[in-house]
């Protein structure tokens, strides 16, 4: 793909580029052997729960990230 042409993916970067970049943030803190929980990290859950209810146009129970 060129820099001319837009990828299919595009909001998804959007959105997926802030969120893991402040996880990277984290997991460079994170002692080695220490395993990451998600539930520390909302703007993951908020972002998926978004994505799905936009695509699918309905109202879906947030998905739990623990």
């Amino acid at each position: 793909m060129n820099n001319h042409q837009e990828s299919s993916f595009y909001p998804l970067g959007n959105f997926l580029n802030p969120a893991l970049a402040l996880l990277g943030q984290d997991l460079r803190k994170l002692p080695s052997g220490q395993k990451l929980n998600f539930a520390n990290h909302p703007y993951l859950c908020k972002g998926l729960y978004l994505t799905l209810e936009g695509k699918n146009n309905e109202q879906k129970e947030p998905y739990s990230c623990v």
